[in-house]
């Protein structure tokens, strides 16, 4: 069974403006008055419909404006291991090796496949063909450009707990992250290193009760945006500031000018309860198409 659903960008119109004083970070969010009087021009969401569609040729056809965000059980597809280990190159099996704990080696292992999968449908070239590699912070490339007809793919990857996700598009820069709610545990130290004083400060206001999720909102949309930049995670964690009520779409209220914040929206995926996830993208306006998958063999290259 697969579940396709597309969306319309959410457009925030919100202020930016200097912080003054001595604090490092040369920005700060909106007051509350400032968010009341700029947001009345900002754009509804649109609905999210969600519609079980069989898989075709379609999915692998990526047009301009578009994101594929692709989304892969890994318990269901840990069984089928030997399905897909011909995908890894040699590095990538000797890292998978190094791994105590099987279900991080199960998430990595199929990360990797499903990556060269998808992109061997994208591209029509054998799957095994496709390397990967890794730039000085960790954000996969191919290895090679694709042949001059052939389109330039931007794409990114992550994974927490039983979820693997998939970013893919022609046209724009991206990044994504997925994680799992439980999984980690969220100290004031934590909270501390990733989250600025005004976004401390809204944790804080919010009923006990949302204030994990809201954590891991604020962690998401920072670390898909850092990815999608391409920068090191430490470099600017507390110098971004995002919206982190777990009730509200995703937004990037600021960043360091060098980051170029005016380029990049943030938005919330729709994901299965107990996660959060972000999609971070170089573009005013995409739409989103969410596909979720059974299992690694809804997408197995059909030629190795």
């Amino acid at each position: 069974m697969i579940l396709i659903a597309a969306r319309l960008p959410h457009n925030a119109n919100l202020t930016l403006q200097r912080r003054a004083g001595t604090c490092p970070s040369p920005w700060r969010v909106c007051s509350a008055v400032d968010v009341m009087l700029t947001d009345s021009a900002r754009a509804p969401m649109a609905s999210l419909a969600t519609q079980k569609s069989p898989l075709g040729d379609h999915s692998y056809v990526l047009s301009q404006d578009v994101v594929h965000v692709w989304r892969i059980p890994v318990a269901a597809s840990a069984a089928q291991l030997s399905e897909f280990s011909y995908l890894l190159s040699e590095t990538e099996r000797q890292r998978a090796s190094r791994f105590v704990q099987e279900a991080d080696r199960a998430r990595f292992q199929l990360g990797r496949a499903a990556t060269r999968a998808l992109l061997s449908r994208y591209l029509a070239r054998p799957a095994a063909a496709i390397g990967l590699v890794a730039d000085a912070h960790g954000k996969l490339r191919m290895q090679t450009a694709p042949a001059a007809d052939q389109p330039l793919i931007h794409f990114n990857l992550s994974h927490s707990g039983d979820c693997v996700v998939l970013a893919f598009s022609r046209t724009c820069a991206l990044g994504i992250d997925v994680e799992a709610i439980a999984e980690r545990a969220v100290s004031t130290d934590l909270i501390a290193y990733v989250m600025s004083e005004h976004e401390q400060q809204g944790l804080q206001s919010l009923p006990a009760q949302r204030q994990r999720a809201a954590f891991f909102k604020c962690w998401t949309s920072k670390e898909a945006f850092i990815k999608g930049c391409g920068i090191g995670l430490r470099a600017a964690l507390k110098q971004i500031e995002v919206c982190v009520d777990p009730q509200q779409p995703a937004r990037l209220i600021g960043a360091p000018a060098v980051l170029r914040p005016d380029e990049w929206a943030l938005h919330t995926l729709a994901i299965p309860q107990g996660y959060a996830a972000t999609l971070a993208v170089a573009a005013a306006r995409v739409q989103i198409i969410d596909i979720a998958i059974d299992s690694w063999r809804d997408i197995a290259p059909v030629v190795r």
